[in-house]
């Protein structure tokens, strides 16, 4: 309902009243601001959660835009708190984005089905282990999960330049 009230003062403000059942039945006024923003605010809400992390229908929050940036508006997945993990999705290929805590891309794993390849991404080539490349891993270096997803993991073999990142699928026995 909508009504005009006189202040005191004899000045006239335009306000919304919303029957309210109760026992005392005492009305409650709200302002057009505020009810149009509130509206907005919800209207809004389901729509910013779709473009910003769609599932992909794999459980992990894929984000559909920021690939590349050093901090990008989406979920970090990491498992490790040395790295950030970042997943994307475009067109039915994932993108897994790997950063380390100074916020530089240090790899991009891409994604569709079980095939894995990566990108030319980062200030210096990564050596990277794929499913279908596989190279050989140091014996005695530190592994370290820094990312576990439903289908794949991604792991760290070692330290700095004689890091070796791997892929290793859900299905392998490592």
């Amino acid at each position: 309902m909508r009504g005009i009230a006189l202040s005191d003062r004899g000045q006239a403000s335009v306000a919304w009243t919303l029957p309210i059942i109760s026992t005392m039945e005492m009305p409650v006024k709200f302002s057009r601001f505020s009810i149009v923003a509130s509206a907005a605010a919800l209207l809004a809400a389901p729509g910013l959660a779709l473009a910003c992390c769609p599932s992909g229908g794999n459980g992990v929050q894929m984000a559909q835009a920021g690939l590349g940036e050093a901090q990008p508006a989406a979920v970090n997945l990491s498992a490790d708190p040395a790295w950030s993990v970042y997943a994307f999705e475009r067109d039915g290929v994932a993108y897994y984005q790997v950063n380390d805590l100074a916020g530089q891309v240090v790899l991009i794993i891409a994604n569709i089905d079980s095939t894995f390849w990566t990108l030319p991404a980062g200030k210096a080539p990564v050596r990277t282990s794929l499913p279908s490349r596989q190279l050989p891993l140091p014996q005695n270096a530190r592994r370290r999960t820094v990312f576990h997803g439903p289908d794949f993991s991604l792991v760290v073999h070692g330290e700095g330049r004689d890091a070796i990142w791997a892929v290793e699928s859900a299905n392998s026995s490592k």
